[in-house]
């Protein structure tokens, strides 16, 4: 799912890594929150949360998949983490909860996305802030009295079989990455632009090269953005 034009092995393991996590995130959210605010907030309010997150986090990776670009669902990604972790903090009882060991799920999933320390670093700022919010979200949604229970401990052991398969198969063909010099595709081997149309003449999608050899970015040239520049 990753966008053509994305052609850095760094920055295509990025986008399908951040495309992953979007797409599998709000499974567990909505694990979350049918097992701990449903009797707070009611299964009408429930069942609107989960629907909003899942269309939250599929947007984004849609956008990224779509346009090639990062940065900005991946800021959105972090807010969304960090809000919908304090909610599920305060829904389980506050820090003496197992499910608080989730705050550690932030800098690593950031870190594993983005494979830097910077990411790192946002990831721990987004946990800490989960961390405060989470003491001031009881005032401000229903959750009702929450009881530590040992089933808690299920969300943060969840979470962590998911690291089993992510550790343990590094170089695995999943993790293997194009490379532009033995990448066979027509837009790598002609030193040309190369354009995909649609059924009805619109430009679907255009090769990277248009930001060398036209000056402009692919993305100018898509639907009728081409031919408005030739007339």
């Amino acid at each position: 799912m990753v966008h053509p034009s994305i052609l850095g092995q760094n920055d295509r393991r990025c986008q399908r890594r951040f495309i992953g996590v979007m797409l599998a995130a709000p499974f567990f959210a909505a694990g979350a929150a049918v097992t701990l605010v449903t009797s707070g907030m009611g299964v009408a309010v429930t069942m609107a949360a989960i629907f909003a997150t899942f269309g939250l986090c599929w947007f984004a990776a849609l956008l990224v998949a779509a346009s090639g670009k990062m940065a900005f669902a991946g800021q959105v990604a972090l807010v969304m983490g960090s809000l919908a972790l304090a909610g599920v903090i305060a829904a389980a009882g506050g820090l003496a909860s197992p499910v608080a060991m989730l705050v550690v799920a932030l800098p690593f999933e950031a870190w594993w996305i983005g494979a830097s320390r910077r990411a790192a670093l946002w990831g721990a700022v987004s946990a800490c802030v989960a961390v405060l919010l989470q003491a001031f979200a009881g005032s401000v949604f229903p959750f009702g009295p929450a009881v530590t229970a040992a089933w808690h401990w299920l969300l943060p052991l969840a979470w962590a079989l998911t690291l089993v398969p992510r550790v343990a198969a590094p170089g695995s063909p999943a993790g293997a990455q194009l490379d532009p010099a033995t990448d066979d595709r027509l837009e790598n081997i002609i030193d040309a632009v190369v354009l995909r149309a649609g059924r009805h003449g619109e430009v679907l999608d255009a090769s990277a090269k248009a930001r060398t050899i036209l000056k402009l970015q692919p993305e100018l040239l898509f639907g009728t953005g081409l031919f408005d520049r030739i007339h």
